[in-house]
């Protein structure tokens, strides 16, 4: 945590910079009640720049946790079957004549399969509840809404762009977020960024 504390005050804006400070001055006792938390199923999911601080430092982490885990591919819930945690993005790659999708984790990165036609919030699977909405410019991304919940997250679409990152791309289109808050929805899970 000092070492995440340093670069936020290094480099980091404003917000990032004062919450640095603050959780210096906490301590240790604080940091760890924050992991903790973080940790614990039933605290929930912290927001904002204390969030940033907790998943920077834990991700790596879990992701290497997750890793050496086997798949379930029969597992198709809404919540990461490893940690529990809500999904940041969903990521569609080719399958047979069309294109299977997929979500991953916003905690440990871990991707699992979901219904293609479902919602990952409320698990809402009328198709006309459910829109898509897309840039001109950038096609291989997309937001993925109901209109039920008025929940969305963003799809990266590997089936137009081999060479996408999916957990880069997600957070380099924040316009998309931008949009799709002004527009009535919330974003399922926030990325690392706070987007």
């Amino acid at each position: 945590m000092p070492s995440l504390f340093a670069v936020a005050a290094r480099s980091g804006p404003d917000r990032l910079r004062a919450e640095a400070d603050r959780l210096k001055e906490h301590g240790e006792t604080e940091w760890r009640r924050l992991l903790e938390s973080a940790l614990s199923a039933e605290e929930g999911e912290l927001e904002g720049p204390e969030d940033f601080f907790i998943r920077a430092c834990l991700q790596p982490l879990t992701e290497h946790v997750q890793l050496q885990l086997p798949k379930d591919a029969n597992y198709n819930g809404n919540r990461c079957p490893v940690c529990d945690g809500r999904p940041q993005t969903a990521i569609l790659r080719a399958e047979g004549e069309g294109a299977s999708r997929s979500l991953l984790c916003s905690f440990c990165l871990y991707e699992w399969t979901f219904r293609r036609l479902a919602c990952p919030w409320c698990g809402e699977h009328n198709k006309e509840k459910l829109p898509r909405y897309s840039a001109e410019e950038c096609t291989y991304v997309h937001v993925e809404a109901c209109d039920t919940c008025q929940r969305y997250l963003k799809a990266i679409d590997l089936t137009v762009n081999g060479n996408a990152v999916p957990l880069v791309d997600e957070v380099a289109l924040a316009v998309l977020d931008v949009w799709a808050t002004r527009h009535g929805y919330s974003k399922i899970r926030q990325n690392l960024v706070g987007f």
